[in-house]
């Protein structure tokens, strides 16, 4: 029997289609392009209040923030940590790691901040991290072209089954 799978954030998680990826679980693909921290905070509980049977909630949300300039998200994503933590207590909570880019107004050095951020809001937490940032370098420490689409933001299709890949790797 499957699991039912939650995945939330942005474009990044609406844009892939989760169910097809992992269709022995009961999958919710609630991610909504152009998405910040702060808007999943706040339409959170009205969009997780009819789910009940969620075993994992993936989350993957603040590279909008950083496109705006705004690097001061983390005690937000540690509200939605909690109220997720509150609706599905036995379920297993995964941050995952903000991803390279290959964008002019996004910097490298303030995603992986931010990744030292979540990592650390996670374990204080008591959630689990994903780091699929370093799957999406190459040899030389610089974000994989092939894993991004032609905007430097979003994924092509090796960058979503490298993703969905490390969450396999978790269902197993």
């Amino acid at each position: 029997m499957g699991k039912g799978l939650l995945f939330i954030g942005d474009s990044l998680v609406e844009f892939f289609d989760w169910a097809a990826r992992f269709p022995k679980h009961t999958v919710y693909n609630l991610g909504i392009a152009g998405e910040t921290v702060d808007g999943l905070y706040r339409r959170l509980e009205r969009t997780v209040s009819n789910l009940n049977d969620v075993d994992m909630v993936f989350i993957m949300s603040g590279i909008n923030n950083l496109a705006m300039e705004d690097k001061g998200f983390i005690r937000t994503y540690r509200k939605i940590i909690r109220e997720i933590a509150g609706r599905f207590p036995s379920a297993c909570i995964v941050v995952h790691s903000l991803l390279p880019v290959l964008y002019p107004f996004i910097s490298n050095d303030d995603v992986r901040t931010v990744n030292v951020q979540l990592r650390a809001l996670a374990g204080d937490e008591g959630v689990s991290y994903l780091d699929i940032h370093s799957h999406f370098l190459d040899d030389g420490d610089n974000p994989d072209p092939d894993c991004l689409s032609d905007d430097g933001v979003h994924l092509s299709n090796k960058g979503y089954m490298v993703w969905s890949g490390e969450i396999e790797k978790l269902l197993e």
